[in-house]
């Protein structure tokens, strides 16, 4: 996210969308593999680990992702 965006509802916004579009589908469940940067956002609307920890090796560089999950 660009800094001089963020903290504004974006990223929340997004979630809401994706989650009424995975509903409409007829999804009940959502999963995401989350960054760390991410992870504060998911807990706040609702979603929780599913699994320990990962590291994905992308481009030579070891980024830690974390399942998680939400029921709709």
């Amino acid at each position: 996210t660009d800094p001089d965006h963020a903290r504004r509802g974006i990223g929340r916004e997004v979630i809401t969308i994706c989650e009424a579009l995975a509903r409409e589908a007829g999804f009940t469940r959502v999963e995401l593999m989350a960054t760390a940067a991410g992870i504060p956002l998911y807990e706040r609307v609702g979603y929780t680990p599913v699994d320990a920890m990962i590291h994905a090796d992308i481009e030579g560089v070891k980024v830690p992702l974390l399942k998680m999950g939400k029921a709709l």
